[in-house]
C-alpha cells in the first residue's frame, strides 16, 4: 500500500510539537507551491483521451457534510457544502481570488477600475463593468445589479426575511442609517451611470488589510427579486424605487417553492441549478452557457454535476464502484489509506494538499459553565491531543495549539516561536483540578466540600450548580467516536459530566447559530476563508456576535483587541503582520475558545475518467472544476 505521511508528526506520547497552520491568506512572499506536498506520484505523466471542446458528460461528487435546501448565500447558511455550491451557482463578483490564493479586479467582469482617498479619510473605488455580461434568462447585466445587492443586502427589509443580517455594506459610509431605516438612500453607494457604480468606505473602517475587497459587489437579479422596481442614484446616494417591502421579499426570496433561496432560476454562473431532493439531499447543477468564463476567462467543459452524500466509511467503496466520479478533501486514515490503495491498484488518481483550517471542539462562550475560561482549560487537559491526532489520522495529521492550520505562511515562519510561546496543553488531569478549584468548583451536592469523586458543585448566587458539560456531535463521525473514548473518563476524573448528544449535521449547525438547541460545545473543522477576518470572528460588537462570525458567542476584550489589531495592517506589511498574528493566537491561546484538534493533509481521490484537477488550499474544488474535464 502507497502511504504518504506529514513527516512533522511524532508518534504518540512524545513531545508535542508546534505545527501547522491555517486561516489567513496567502501572500505574495509565500507562494501557494510551498505550501502542498509534492504531487502524487499516482498523477499519470500525460493523457490519452481527446479533451472536449464543448461542455459533456457527467461528474458525481460526493461529500461527507450534507448539501442542504438553501443556495442564496453564507449569510442564510456557511455549511461547507453549499458554500461551494453558490460559487457555481452565482458569480461576476468584481473582486476574485487567482490561483496563488491573490485578491485581483476580475477582467471578465470589470472593465475599470479606481480609487481615491478622500479628505475626510474616506476612500471612494469606482468599478465599470463591461458590456455583454447576462443572466441566464438573456437579460444583460448592469451596474444597476451591483447596486441592488449592496442595497438590498443592507436593508432592513432584507433583514426581515429569516433574520439575515444585510451586512453587505457595512464598511460604506451611510450604511448604520440606511440599516436603520432613518433613510431610503444609501450615502456611500452611487450608480454613476448605466455600467459603473461607487462605493465610499467608511474612515472609521479604514485602512483595511484587505481593502480591495471594500470594492467588491456581486450582481442579483433585480427583475427576478424584486420586479417592478427599480435602482436610481440621488445626491445623498443610490436607492431602490416600487414597491420594495419585506413581504415583497419574504415572497420572492423565502417562499418555500418558487423562492429564489430555494429554486434561483436565473444567475449568471458557471453552472446553473437545475434540482434538489430534500429526502436525499442531492443536488444537479448543469453547465450555464451564457457564461463569460472566470477570470481568466475559463469555461466549464463539464456538462453536469451531481452533488451526493457519502459516508465515511463506505465512500471509498463507492468511488471503487463508479457511483462517485470524486471525493474531495478526504482526512483520516481510514479513508486516506484505503484510497490510497486504490490508486496502487490504478482504480482512481489522487491530489493533495494542506488543510486550510483544523479540527476542533468549538465552545459556546456564552453558555454556563463553558462561559468560564477555566473550565475550558481543564477540559483541554483531559484529552491527549497528540494520541487523538495519531489515532484518527494515522500520520496524516499535525496538532495545533491555537487559531492556525497546515496551509498558512505565518505558521511557516512562526515554528520556533509557537514552540516557545503557546501553551500545548498536554494531558494533565492534576491541571485541570487545579483550574475549576480556582474557579469555585469546589462542593458536593450536598454543599460540603467536594469529595475528590463524582460531579463538583459551585454555589452560584446561592444555587448549587453541577459541572456539566452538554456536548453536541453528529453520527457516522470519526472524530466523535474518538472523543467519546477518549474524553468522558478523564473529565470524570478532574470531576466533570460530559452529556452527548448525537444529531445530524443541520441540527447541530442550528445550535451554534443559536437558532436551535445549544450545547457547550460541539465537534467539527472549519476551512477559513481567503479573507479570513478574525476581527469579525472575535468581536464584541453585537453585530458581529452571531453564527458565522463569532460562532464562539465569545466577548473577550483581550481576545477583541488582539484580533483587531490584525485589521489595519497593509496587506505587503507582512513583518508588522505577523508580528500581531503572533500576539493574537497567543492571546488565543490563553481564552482558548477552541479546543484544536488537529490540522491535516488532504486528499481528494477521483476516478481514472476525470482529467486535469488540480485543486489546492487557495483553489478548492469549486474552483478546479472549471478546468476539469470527462472522458465521454
Amino acid at each position: 500500500m502507497q502511504k504518504k505521511k506529514l513527516l512533522s508528526l511524532l508518534l504518540a506520547g512524545a513531545t508535542v510539537l508546534s505545527l501547522a497552520a491555517c486561516g489567513q491568506q496567502t501572500v505574495t512572499t509565500n507562494p501557494s507551491a510551498s505550501n502542498s506536498p509534492a504531487p502524487s506520484e499516482s498523477q499519470p505523466a500525460g493523457e490519452t483521451a481527446t479533451k472536449p471542446t464543448e461542455p459533456t458528460g457527467q461528474l458525481v461528487i460526493g461529500t461527507t457534510t450534507d448539501l442542504e435546501n438553501d443556495f442564496y448565500d453564507t449569510s442564510f447558511n456557511n455549511n461547507a457544502t453549499n458554500y461551494k455550491l453558490y460559487d457555481l451557482i452565482h458569480g461576476y463578483g468584481t473582486v476574485t481570488s487567482d490561483m496563488e490564493g491573490e485578491w485581483i479586479f476580475d477582467p471578465t467582469v470589470v472593465a475599470s477600475h479606481e480609487e481615491v482617498e478622500n479628505e475626510d479619510g474616506t476612500k471612494t473605488y469606482t468599478v465599470t463593468i463591461n458590456e455583454g455580461l447576462v443572466w441566464s434568462d438573456g437579460t444583460p447585466i448592469t451596474a444597476k445589479n451591483y447596486v441592488f445587492q449592496l442595497l438590498l443586502e443592507s436593508s432592513p427589509e432584507m433583514n426581515a426575511v429569516d433574520g439575515y443580517p444585510s451586512q453587505a455594506g457595512y464598511p460604506l459610509v451611510g450604511y448604520q442609517e440606511y440599516f436603520n431605516g432613518e433613510t431610503d438612500k444609501f450615502a456611500g453607494v452611487h450608480l454613476v451611470d448605466d455600467m459603473t457604480y461607487s462605493v465610499t468606505v467608511s474612515a472609521a473602517e479604514l485602512p483595511y488589510h484587505y481593502d480591495i475587497t471594500y470594492a467588491s459587489a456581486a450582481p442579483r437579479p433585480m427583475h427576478v427579486i424584486a420586479p417592478n422596481c427599480d435602482v436610481v442614484d440621488t445626491p445623498e446616494g443610490a436607492m431602490i424605487t416600487g414597491d420594495f417591502t419585506s413581504d415583497l421579499l419574504i415572497k420572492t426570496i423565502n417562499d418555500p417553492t418558487t423562492g429564489y433561496r430555494y429554486n434561483p432560476t436565473v444567475t449568471c454562473g458557471p453552472y446553473l441549478f437545475q434540482s434538489y431532493d430534500i429526502s436525499s439531499r442531492q443536488g444537479v447543477i448543469v453547465v450555464n452557457p451564457s457564461y463569460a468564463g472566470d477570470y481568466r476567462g475559463v469555461k466549464p467543459l463539464i456538462e453536469k454535476i451531481v452533488i451526493k452524500t457519502v459516508k465515511n466509511d463506505t465512500m471509498i467503496n463507492e468511488l471503487a464502484s463508479g457511483s462517485v466520479d470524486l471525493l474531495f478533501q478526504c482526512s483520516g486514515a481510514d479513508t486516506i489509506n484505503a484510497g490510497l490503495d486504490l490508486v496502487e491498484d490504478g482504480k482512481a488518481l489522487d491530489n493533495t494538499f494542506y488543510r486550510n483550517g483544523y479540527g476542533k471542539v468549538q465552545f459556546d462562550c456564552s453558555k454556563f459553565p463553558t462561559d468560564s475560561e477555566n473550565v475550558r482549560k481543564a477540559i483541554a487537559y483531559c484529552l491527549d491531543r497528540n494520541q487523538f491526532a495519531y489515532q484518527y489520522s494515522g500520520g496524516y495529521a499535525s496538532v495545533v495549539h491555537a487559531y492556525y492550520g497546515m496551509a498558512q505562511w505565518e505558521y511557516q515562519q512562526s515554528k520556533d516561536w509557537i514552540d516557545k510561546n503557546l501553551n500545548t496543553y498536554e494531558k494533565n488531569i492534576d491541571a485541570a483540578k487545579l483550574l475549576l478549584e480556582e474557579d469555585g468548583w469546589t462542593l458536593n451536592a450536598d454543599g460540603s466540600a467536594y469529595s475528590g469523586t463524582g460531579t463538583r458543585y459551585k454555589d452560584v448566587n446561592g444555587e448549587l450548580k453541577p459541572l456539566v458539560i452538554q456536548w453536541c456531535n453528529t453520527s457516522g463521525n470519526p472524530v466523535s467516536e474518538l472523543l467519546a473514548t477518549m474524553l468522558p473518563e478523564a473529565m470524570a476524573e478532574a470531576g466533570m459530566e460530559l452529556k452527548a448528544t448525537t444529531t445530524d449535521f443541520p441540527t447541530m449547525l442550528s445550535g451554534i447559530n443559536h437558532t436551535g438547541e445549544t450545547y457547550n460545545m460541539y465537534n467539527l473543522a472549519t476551512g477559513f476563508a481567503l479573507a479570513s477576518s478574525p476581527w469579525y470572528y472575535y468581536s464584541t460588537d453585537p453585530v458581529w456576535m452571531q453564527g458565522g462570525y463569532n460562532s464562539n458567542w465569545i466577548a473577550d476584550e483581550e481576545l477583541a483587541a488582539a484580533a483587531e489589531a490584525l485589521k489595519p495592517i497593509p496587506y505587503d506589511d507582512t513583518e508588522t503582520w505577523l508580528t500581531a498574528w503572533q500576539n493574537f493566537i497567543a492571546v488565543w491561546n490563553d481564552k482558548l475558545p477552541d479546543i484544536p484538534l488537529y490540522s491535516d493533509e488532504y486528499y481528494d481521490f477521483y476516478s481514472t475518467k476525470l482529467h486535469d484537477w488540480t485543486s489546492t488550499s487557495v483553489w478548492e474544488w469549486s474552483r478546479a472544476v472549471l478546468d476539469a474535464w470527462v472522458e465521454a
